[in-house]
This record gives C-alpha cells, sequence and structure tokens, in this order.
C-alpha cells in the first residue's frame, strides 16, 4: 500500500531557482540598454522583441532570457552573442558563477 501524503501547506510555497547568470543577464540589459521611465513599445521595437519581454526584463530579476531572444537584442545592438557575454564577464566577472538563489513562488 502506498501511503501518500499531500500537503498542501508546503504546495503553496513552491521555490524556484533563480541562476545569478540569468539575474546579471537581465541587470545588464535593464541598466545598459534600457530606459525605465521611458515607454516600453519603442524599446521593444527598438530591441526587435515584444513588449512583454522588455516588461519582464524590466520587472523580473529572475527572468530567464532564452538564448534565442538574447540572440534577437543583441543583433538589433548590433554585437554577436560572445561579445555580450564579454560584457557581462567585464561587469560582473568576479561574480559569475554557478550559484543560485532560491526564490519562492507566489501562487495566483
Amino acid at each position: 500500500m502506498v501511503n501518500k501524503t499531500n500537503n498542501k501547506s508546503s504546495d503553496a510555497k513552491k521555490e524556484a531557482v533563480v541562476f545569478l547568470l540569468d539575474q546579471f543577464i537581465c541587470d545588464y540589459i535593464r541598466n545598459e540598454w534600457l530606459h525605465v521611465n521611458k515607454p516600453v513599445l519603442p524599446q521593444a521595437q527598438e530591441l526587435g522583441v515584444h513588449r512583454h519581454i522588455i516588461k519582464k526584463i524590466i520587472d523580473d530579476q529572475s527572468y530567464r532570457v532564452p538564448v534565442s531572444t538574447l540572440a534577437i537584442i543583441c543583433f538589433y545592438k548590433k554585437i554577436t552573442l560572445s561579445d555580450f557575454f564579454k560584457l557581462i564577464e567585464a561587469k560582473y566577472g568576479s561574480r559569475i558563477n554557478d550559484d543560485f538563489v532560491l526564490k519562492t513562488k507566489k501562487d495566483a
């Protein structure tokens, strides 16, 4: 007989893994290429992505930018992905590693 324990209170607070590199990527794009006080749509058009992606980068430090999206942004910024990661390394170099932080997800 299988004993199933369904603890709804523990299910309500799920932890999400946030890799620091994801955070550094969003921080760099937010701080170097975006303007928080400017309208989102023109900035999205300038970077060749949907406005929701720009909002996620601005609002959510744990957003994981897909590599394909990052490649599009770099294309519109006229740099290669390797050059982008060199910029990340130059800015955050000593802090880049495989670490992550746990972030509790909020259930809707």
